[in-house]
């Protein structure tokens, strides 16, 4: 049996029918993620350290320190607050209602 190609759905107009706005919402949520796991990583690299010696200056395990680099670690304010402190950043939420 062959199936005509031309006749698919588009793939990104399915994702967005399956995921909807839930998925959207995710997306945002995964934003915030990778820009703490950067902000972390590029700390450690301006300041020439491996993930144990930023593990040792936060506290926490080198494996800690790998899953907060890699973007898939869901903080607690207090940690994010913690993290902020130890290695000198301004720690601020933004938390306002969208404009619609």
């Amino acid at each position: 049996m062959m199936i005509d190609i031309r006749n698919l759905p588009d793939a990104w107009e399915m994702i967005d029918r399956l995921g909807g706005e839930e998925a959207k919402e995710k997306d945002e949520l995964y934003d915030i993620y990778y820009r703490i796991s950067t902000a972390l990583f590029d700390y450690r690299l301006k300041h020439g350290l491996s993930q144990k010696k930023l593990a040792d200056k936060l506290g926490v395990t080198q494996a800690m320190v790998a899953k907060m680099e890699s973007g898939d670690y869901n903080y607690t304010i207090e940690q994010l607050w913690k993290i902020a402190n130890k290695l000198g950043f301004r720690f601020s939420i933004d938390f306002q209602e969208r404009n619609s």
